[in-house]
């Protein structure tokens, strides 16, 4: 089966478990985010370990349960955060082989690939947690076709030498375009969701987060020297490879959830 084939039998599968999980709600959502961290804190694991580096996976485990239970009992994400930060800290002192490099890329991997994840989790709005998807899809889908199809003028290559300046545009331009439609819809049943500046401001700066997003695990990828930080999604790659932007844009939804 060609690679191009594993990836849309992959995205088929995909999208109709995402809409499965939102289906069945809030509980199911943050469930299924807690998972994605675990698998999260796997790639960050075996791709820095090809660099000598060596997490501390016990409090990492640690702050994805914490986080994860802050996220499900709606308890504000910065007792996890501290709580972290403070047994991590403990460990560095007490473990004698736990020196300030691990220490520092543990912190790392957490506020990477858990708190950041966890702050759509503790977002108790179906429809805005599928706005970050949203915002995400239509971005990367965009990017690749108008950058494939226009793109001239490399982003930044020594990252990733196949993303376009074009690419980048078009993807920002269409997401915005997407969710924005999308807005106007769930606006016409709720006018909480009503389009304005700052929604439009938001759903600009996440589209570009996103991409960054991206770029930054391309980044990670190269400085450990490998291709897919997994082979989970036949395909795509790992759990990183796919949600990379997700990442980057859950801050900004948190931002608009609180705002909104």
């Amino acid at each position: 089966m060609k690679d191009l084939q594993k990836r849309v039998i992959t995205g088929i599968l995909g999208i109709l478990l995402l809409i499965l999980i939102f289906y069945l709600g809030i509980n199911a959502i943050k469930i299924s985010i807690f998972l994605l961290t675990l698998e999260n804190v796997r790639e960050i694991y075996n791709a820095l370990h090809n660099k000598g580096i060596k997490l501390c996976l016990p409090v990492l485990f640690f702050g994805a349960i914490i986080t994860f239970l802050c996220s499900f009992f709606d308890k504000n994400l910065i007792y996890s955060l501290v709580l972290f930060f403070i047994i991590n800290s403990c460990l560095l002192v007490l473990l004698e082989n736990y020196d300030i490099s691990n220490y520092a890329y543990t912190s790392f991997t957490y506020f990477y690939a858990i708190f950041l994840l966890n702050l759509l989790g503790s977002i108790d709005d179906i429809y805005l947690i599928i706005s970050a998807f949203v915002i995400s899809f239509s971005t990367d889908t965009f990017a690749y076709f108008v950058g494939s199809t226009f793109g001239k003028h490399k982003l930044i290559e020594r990252v990733s030498p196949n993303k376009s300046v074009e690419g980048a545009i078009g993807g920002t331009f269409f997401s915005l375009v997407i969710t924005t439609i999308y807005f106007v819809i769930l606006n016409r049943y709720n006018d909480i969701y009503s389009i304005n500046a700052f929604v439009v401001l938001i759903i600009f700066l996440a589209s570009i987060s996103g991409q960054f997003g991206d770029l930054f695990a391309s980044k990670i990828k190269r400085y450990t020297g490998i291709k897919d930080y997994a082979q989970v999604l036949p395909g795509h790659g790992g759990i990183l490879d796919r949600f990379d932007s997700l990442i980057f844009i859950s801050p900004f939804v948190f931002i608009l959830y609180n705002f909104i």
